[in-house]
This record gives structure tokens, C-alpha cells and sequence, in this order.
């Protein structure tokens, strides 16, 4: 290793960090002349929480991340038993640090922190990483208020290096990371509501959003929402919900990085704007204030007020009639309803998955479709899908399998003669041919005659995309398919969905209400005799 410099490029300069296994020092880029800040990490396996093939694979991925909320990994490299990291420097607060100066954030602040998470996630996602071991110690909050996340990827290897950082971010470590496994997203949603609950004051959370930070909390990862933005539309519905209240004042305000300052005589709206052009996207939700914005706040509260008198005469001349109507049938108000989840479905028959669902206040839609999976009668699949949150009294579709064409011709095959003996397959699913045994007795002429039966179809499906991020457009085509016959006469599309469609061609949005999600798309094909053949794909929306 050399004195001052690593791989003849980077000058090291003052170490801000020393660890067990790697250090962290400020650093001078030689050939463009800027200032990086470079990690040096042990590539012993001793020494490493993973294998050093592992670790290179992590690297090569986090390479690729890039965004208005990521400190990016600019270049890594080995040299005499060390990978070094180059990154960007920041330039902010981190944000643990803002957390405990203001004992927590404003709420508008907390949804730009999410949004910003969600973003730097389904950039990961995108490159091929599934786990971040999100924490506050990653996130800086540069002077215009944006945060950025740093060692995007690969924090959590260095932070498993080194017991003092293990000690310090075990709080928002998912239960099966604190055993030894590596994460997956499940794990970065749970780290995300951990964050959430600290940062977020008491009174802005609805209980809904209270509802889904603890189904996020669960301890079993199958029990979580498996995507992180599920919470960040729950905040942005909580931050509608209290934007009618008072805000900070505009002296509170101030101690937040990016807040109410003002430069060279400009407002905050104008800076706001902008910062949301400097950065590429639109700012978070302002905070409610005074100031100059408080102009007009005389007219339009006499026009509230004035409004709101004649809403409430129109309510008081109404009111009467529907609460008498209301108590005269002995009925009381309607409480809130708190939402239920929906249970797994698939597999039951339809009076017990009906049943299933009459207990918890939800009512079902059944529709029909054939399937080589289940039996007639049983749930094929179910919109939404296990796990989602539904109010009582709101809709679950279930999808009923209708059995094959040929399923029930077979009758009973002890009791039938062997004239009706039904024909056996052979072979694989999807291929293979039907040849029935010949009757006792036959002739020759017939025997031979038998051996012309028909073929199974074969169904080969194609995809226009395989995965991306949602909504995603998905066209499929059934068009290769082929029978040997040359009779194919039907084509099933099952979405994974709960969608059906009918159709050599066919068109589907895979839009879910939680991301990332995956789909199992089947293809069945039917030909005029009752023979098919299924192929699967999946589908992957994040």
C-alpha cells in the first residue's frame, strides 16, 4: 500500500474515520483535481461479514447507482488486500444529528426523507440490489434541506465490520438481519418504519398510518408490505389530513437545513422553486407559514367564514330529518371502520373462502376461469392479494376455477367398460401424446386405425417485458403456439392478477397498489378436442 497514495490516483489526506477492518479518510482526486472522500476496507475474510466475491458483486452494482438523492460510488478497486471505495463528498448534517437537536422532524421534511428513500431504493432495485440496511447515519441533509443517502448499497458491510457501528444501527436492523442473514426488501421497510417512528412527532400519524408502520414492524418478514411505498403514500395522505393546522413558527423553522431562509431578498416560495430546479424534481410539501405569505389571510378567512355559516344553516336544516329518520328505524351512527386484511384464498372452495371473508365484513365477486392447477370450485386467484388492507364492506374478486374441457369426461374409470376407457397421457406436461388402449377383440384394421390420434397443442408464450417499473405495459403474444393438428381453438391468459383475458394477442397494465411485486402469467392453450398445454412466465414490477 502505498504512503500517500492509493492505486497512483487518490492522495490521502485526514482520516475521519477509524474501525475494525476499515478506515474512512478525506482524499484528493489527482486527475480531475476534486476532493473525494475514499473508504478502505480489508478484503480478508476474516476480516469481511461476506465473501470477497460477494463483496465485488455488491460493488459492481452500487457503481451503477445513481440520482439527485445518492452520494455516488464513483470508483473501487483492489490493491494489496484492501478494496478501496471512492465516493462523493458530502456536504451536510447527518440526519441523526437534526433528530436530536429538534427531537424530531417537521412532517414535510419526514415525507421529502421517505420520497427521497423511495427513490434511492427503486434505483437499487433497478440495478440489481435488494437490501440497503437503511439507517439515519447514511443520510446527510445538505444546506438546501435535500437528503442523500451515502455508501448506497454497501453501508451495511462496513457497518457489520465494525461493532461499534453493528451497536449503533442494530435499532433499525430487521430481527432476520440480527441473526446473520443478508436482508432483503422486506428488511429496508421494516428499517423504513423504525425511521419513521422516530422521526415523525406523535400527533401527525392518522390510524391508518399507525396501522401500517406496525404491519411494517412485524417480526416476520411474509407478515410486512413488501414495498416502502406503501408508507410513503400512508404519510403524504397524513400530511393532507393535518395540513389545516398550525405549522412551525418561522423561528423553528430556521434551525431546519433548507427552511426559512432567505437570500438576497428572496422569499422562501422563490427559493423553493428554485431548489426544485437546481435538484431536477419537484420539492416536498412546503410547511404551512407567516410572514409574507400571511397577505390576503384577512379576505379569505371572512370568505371561509362566510361559507362555512351558510354550509352550516343548509346542515341544520337537513341534520333533523336524517338524524329523527335515523333513531325513528332504531339505527345509531356508524363508527369508523378500521381496515381488515385480506386473507389467503387460493386453493379453497368457494362457500369457504366466502365464509372466510363474511367474517371479517368483506363482500366478493366471482368470476370463472379454467385452470390446470385446481380442481372446479376452488379459488384460482383473488384481487387484492393476500395481505392487503381493505375497509369492511369493501370488494374482493375471486377468480373460480371452472376445471378443463376434459376434466368430468373421464367419469370413473373402475366402473367403465373398456370401449369408454378414457385416453392416458404420456409424457411431460406440455408434451407427449394420447394414445388409448384398443379395445379387446379388435381387428388389426382398427388397431391401426387407433394409432391416429389426435396431439396435444403445444404453448409457447411471449412477453413484451419481463419486468419494470409500475405501470407496466405488457403485451402477450400466443402467436408460436402450435398443434400438430392444426386445430388450436382457445387461448386463457391468467395475469397472476385476477385477470382473465381470452385471446392469441392481448394486452395487460400490471398497476399493484404495493411494489415490488411479482406475477406468474399463464398461458393455456385448448385445441377442438379438449386436449391443452400450459407454459408459464413471470413478471416482476417494482
Amino acid at each position: 500500500m502505498y504512503a500517500d497514495k492509493v492505486a497512483a490516483r487518490y492522495r490521502l489526506g485526514e482520516r475521519i474515520f477509524s474501525g475494525r477492518g476499515w478506515s474512512s479518510y478525506l482524499a484528493l482526486d489527482t486527475e480531475l483535481g476534486i476532493e473525494v472522500e475514499l473508504d478502505l476496507v480489508s478484503a480478508s475474510r476474516e476480516d469481511l461479514p461476506v465473501d470477497p466475491e460477494r463483496m465485488r458483486e455488491v460493488l459492481q452494482a452500487a457503481q451503477k447507482i445513481r440520482g439527485p438523492h445518492v452520494l455516488p460510488l464513483h470508483d473501487w478497486g483492489e490493491e494489496e488486500g484492501f478494496f478501496y471505495l471512492v465516493r462523493e463528498k458530502g456536504n451536510g448534517t447527518p440526519l441523526p444529528e437534526l433528530i436530536s437537536q429538534l427531537g424530531g422532524l417537521p412532517e414535510a421534511q419526514v415525507v421529502e426523507l421517505v420520497s427521497a428513500a423511495v427513490e434511492v431504493l427503486a434505483e437499487a432495485y433497478g440495478a440489481g440490489l435488494y437490501y440497503l440496511g437503511l439507517n439515519p447515519g447514511q443520510v446527510l441533509v445538505d444546506p438546501r434541506g435535500c437528503p442523500r443517502f451515502r455508501r448506497v448499497g454497501y453501508g451495511w458491510i462496513l457497518e457489520d465490520m465494525d461493532p461499534s457501528q453493528g451497536a449503533r444501527v442494530s435499532p433499525y436492523r430487521a430481527p432476520e438481519v440480527e441473526t446473520g442473514k443478508e436482508g432483503t426488501r422486506t428488511s429496508d421497510v421494516y428499517s423504513l418504519a423504525v425511521m419513521i417512528n422516530e422521526a415523525l412527532p406523535e400527533g401527525a400519524r392518522t390510524e391508518r398510518l399507525r396501522i401500517i408502520l406496525d404491519k411494517a414492524g412485524h417480526p416476520l418478514p411474509a407478515r410486512r408490505p413488501s414495498s416502502p411505498r406503501l408508507l410513503l403514500e400512508e404519510l403524504e395522505n397524513s400530511l393532507r389530513d393535518h395540513e389545516d393546522k398550525p405549522g412551525l413558527s418561522r423561528e423553528e423553522e430556521a434551525k431546519f437545513p433548507g427552511g426559512w431562509a432567505e437570500k438576497e431578498g428572496r422569499d422562501a416560495e422563490t427559493l423553493l422553486g428554485e431548489r426544485g430546479e437546481e435538484r431536477g424534481f419537484s420539492p416536498g410539501p412546503s410547511l404551512p407559514s407567516g410572514g409574507r405569505r400571511s397577505r390576503g389571510w384577512g379576505r379569505k378567512l371572512a370568505l371561509m367564514f362566510a361559507g362555512g355559516m351558510i354550509l352550516w344553516l343548509l346542515y341544520a336544516a337537513l341534520s333533523g330529518l336524517m338524524v329523527g329518520g335515523r333513531r325513528e328505524a332504531g339505527g345509531e351512527e356508524t363508527p369508523i371502520q378500521e381496515v381488515v386484511e385480506v386473507p389467503d384464498l387460493e386453493g379453497l372452495i368457494l362457500e369457504e373462502a366466502q365464509g372466510r371473508l363474511e367474517e371479517i365484513g368483506l363482500s366478493w365477486s366471482v368470476r370463472e376461469a379454467p385452470s390446470r392447477l385446481w380442481s372446479a370450485g376452488r379459488v384460482v386467484a383473488q384481487d387484492p392479494g393476500s395481505g392487503s388492507a381493505l375497509r369492511p364492506g369493501e370488494t374482493v374478486c375471486l377468480v373460480i376455477s371452472s376445471g378443463r374441457e376434459e376434466e368430468g369426461a373421464a367419469g370413473d374409470e373402475s366402473g367403465a367398460s373398456p370401449e369408454m376407457a378414457p385416453p392416458r397421457e404420456q409424457g411431460e406436461e406440455g408434451s407427449g401424446e394420447v394414445t388409448p388402449a384398443p379395445p379387446a377383440g379388435a381387428s388389426p384394421a382398427s388397431v391401426e386405425a387407433s394409432r391416429n390420434v389426435p396431439h396435444r397443442p403445444r404453448a409457447v408464450a411471449s412477453l413484451s417485458a419481463l419486468k419494470g417499473p409500475a405501470p407496466l405495459y405488457v403485451r402477450m403474444d400466443a402467436a408460436a403456439s402450435s398443434d400438430p393438428d392444426g386445430d388450436i381453438v382457445g387461448y386463457v391468459w391468467n395475469c397472476g392478477d385476477g385477470t382473465v383475458l381470452h385471446g392469441k394477442t392481448v394486452q395487460h397494465v400490471y398497476d399493484p397498489p404495493v411494489i415490488p411485486a411479482r406475477f406468474r402469467v399463464m398461458l393455456e392453450v385448448f385445441d377442438s378436442r379438449g386436449l391443452s398445454d400450459s407454459v408459464a412466465l413471470t413478471v416482476e414490477v417494482y
